[in-house]
């Protein structure tokens, strides 16, 4: 039987003072996302990444606070938009996936999800387009 998705270590971050925070630890989760057949797939998010967390428009902080039980899987989901080779979509999906083992209610899970699979591109693209200028 695949192991089940989860978090191998725990969100440890440094806050000087405002965004970005810093991981002072790797943060480890393991997801089917990504995986083929079933099994699992790690993905680390190095010491030293910075985050914004969720990224959560300031007009819906009274529903979604811009810090929340879904820290963990929003830092993995920033990782995975920067640096990691996969699609847009296998991101996102990652991100809902990660929320569900945190425990996040359906609605505010529904919520973000919709938020980033209308909203990210414009981060996407960014990022993509600076992989491509240090590729060369």
């Amino acid at each position: 039987m695949a192991a089940t998705p989860r978090f191998a270590t725990s969100l440890i971050f440094e806050d000087n003072g405002g965004l970005p925070f810093t991981l002072v630890q790797p943060l480890v989760y393991l997801s089917r996302v990504t995986a083929a057949l079933g099994h699992v797939r790690t993905i680390t998010v190095p010491t030293g990444f910075k985050t914004d967390l969720a990224s959560i428009p300031r007009v819906f902080w009274r529903v979604l606070p811009p810090i929340g039980k879904y820290d963990a899987g929003a830092v993995v989901h920033d990782y995975l938009y920067q640096y990691n080779g996969v699609t847009r979509k296998q991101a996102d999906d990652v991100l809902r996936e990660a929320m569900t083992v945190l425990g996040v209610g359906r609605f505010p899970r529904w919520m973000i999800y919709v938020g980033v699979s209308t909203g990210g591109w414009k981060p996407w693209n960014t990022y993509r387009r600076r992989i491509e200028t240090l590729n060369g």
